[in-house]
């Protein structure tokens, strides 16, 4: 019998305070209702857990953010309605004025008085119509489409060449002199709204003077870049390291200014070249524009005639004179597409088109990542008289309103055929909107089998560890009782 160490008390104090410290962490998590309160809990539980929430949140504000999208395209797709009824009112009019029934120009004229108040409203309602200050009918949203159809140029029948957007690319030259030890590169870029940007990376280099090394390391170092890696598309050749914006056009980022800790890194001119808007070209044209043949762009048809009092044979179609030579035609093309924002150009005896009031557009952030998938752009046209083609139709004459029933009907076309986008992309933002709600419940009910404690399960834990604690107290009394047998032995 010893006095000195008690064993028996010794073990159950130390189970004593395991079972306290068992209980303990029960009542943290029945208290909290989480499972993982620290790190501690579950150190590889928590690492994918706070994974799962980040994503969980771009979830959520991306639904908010199509939500709002939604919200824009209505306020849009609302005026346009608007738009049309007073179109289709100014078609009843021409309709009405092109009548031989109305002899008295005065009838006419006031018919004109009409029809000019509601190009006004047209207009009124182009320039006012936004969502949060942001305009949305003056043509600034409008990514210009190029929507070439097959037709005749030349007496031939031509196809069509589409020409995609190029983005703006730079270059950072490779280091002449590469010194061994860490650098520190500074990387200043222009975003698609030309606000200027400035990015600092470290890259380390092991061998001296070899500029191929030098061009790998900076590749590495830019390539693993959050901020840039998510605006450019970034690679390499033989004598630098090539900046290409993943914005294509000639809004597109670039880069325009780099240096280094010990100067020996510098922009690469050579490869500055600007963004290109998309293109379409004809294909297979005859030599020259003859009288008859035609182009059909964005679902408007125009037709070379023999001169200004010749009418279109097609329907609906906008003249154009044929000139002397193929230049001067493409002078009087050029005028017709003016309001379109969409210029022409040869290519031997082929057309180029290209947007001239090419928008931005408005992106939408309507995914939990950076990546391309999960942006989304809204174009919505110019829908100004001018725009339209209605701004200079009179009929206050019979032939001027024979002329401007034409030219309002292909405007309703084109309200319609804007009103039909708004509403495809309605349809896909709500789309979107039901599968990040799936997806979001989804990784919250996965994040919560994580995180989340079972409150029954844990209920009997406690219980367990709360009995074991009593027993642990009451087998400490018992212990501390064993020495005292000793006194027996010293009577």
């Amino acid at each position: 019998m010893r006095i000195q160490h008690n064993i028996a008390a010794l073990n159950s104090y130390r189970n004593l305070t395991g079972n306290n410290n068992a209980v303990a962490k029960n009542l943290e998590k029945l208290s909290s209702g989480y499972r993982i309160n620290r790190a501690g809990d579950d150190a590889a539980g928590l690492a994918i857990s706070e994974k799962m929430r980040a994503q969980i949140t771009g979830l959520n504000t991306a639904q908010k953010n199509a939500q709002d999208g939604v919200s824009l395209v209505q306020t849009a797709e609302g005026a346009l309605t608007e738009v049309h009824s007073m179109l289709n009112r100014m078609v009843e009019l021409a309709d009405q004025s092109a009548n031989g029934t109305y002899d008295n120009p005065v009838d006419r004229a006031n018919l004109q008085k009409e029809i000019a108040s509601l190009k006004d409203e047209i207009d009124r309602i182009a320039d006012s119509t936004n969502f949060n200050g942001i305009n949305l009918l003056d043509g600034s949203l409008s990514t210009t489409k190029l929507d070439l159809a097959a037709g005749t140029l030349g007496g031939q029948a031509t196809t069509v060449k589409e020409i995609p957007a190029t983005g703006t690319t730079s270059g950072i030259a490779g280091h002449d002199k590469a010194a061994i030890g860490e650098h520190t590169l500074t990387v200043e870029y222009a975003d698609e709204n030309g606000t200027l940007h400035k990015v600092d990376v470290k890259y380390k280099i092991d061998t001296a003077d070899d500029k191929g090394k030098a061009i790998d390391a900076i590749l590495k170092a830019v390539s693993q870049n959050d901020t840039l890696s998510s605006v450019f598309n970034i690679t390499k050749d033989a004598d630098s390291v090539n900046f290409e914006s993943k914005v294509t056009g000639s809004k597109g980022a670039k880069v325009v200014n780099v240096s280094t800790t010990d100067a020996t890194s510098k922009m690469d001119a050579d490869k500055a070249i600007d963004g290109e808007n998309a293109k379409v070209q004809t294909q297979g044209a005859g030599a020259k524009i003859a009288e008859g043949d035609t182009i059909t762009l964005n679902g408007k048809t125009y037709e070379f005639v023999k001169d200004a009092s010749t009418e279109p044979t097609k329907k609906g179609a906008t003249a154009v004179v044929v000139g002397a030579d193929n230049n001067a035609t493409l002078g009087n093309l050029n005028k017709a597409l003016e309001s379109a924002g969409i210029k022409a150009e040869y290519n031997t005896n082929d057309i180029v088109f290209s947007a001239t009031k090419n928008g931005a557009g408005l992106t939408l952030q309507i995914g939990d990542t950076s990546a391309d998938f999960n942006q989304m752009t809204v174009s919505v046209g110019d829908m100004h008289t001018a725009a339209l083609g209605i701004a200079d139709i009179d009929i206050s004459t019979q032939a001027g309103a024979k002329a401007a029933v034409d030219k309002i009907k292909s405007a309703i076309n084109s309200v319609s055929s804007t009103r039909g986008d708004l509403g495809a992309i309605q349809n896909r933002l709500e789309h979107t909107i039901n599968n990040l709600s799936v997806t979001a419940e989804n990784m919250t009910a996965a994040e919560s089998r994580i995180r989340d404690v079972d409150m029954a399960n844990e209920m009997m834990a406690y219980t367990k560890n709360n009995i074991l604690v009593q027993s642990s107290q009451a087998m400490l009394a018992q212990a501390n009782q064993l020495p005292q047998g000793v006194l027996q032995l010293l009577q």
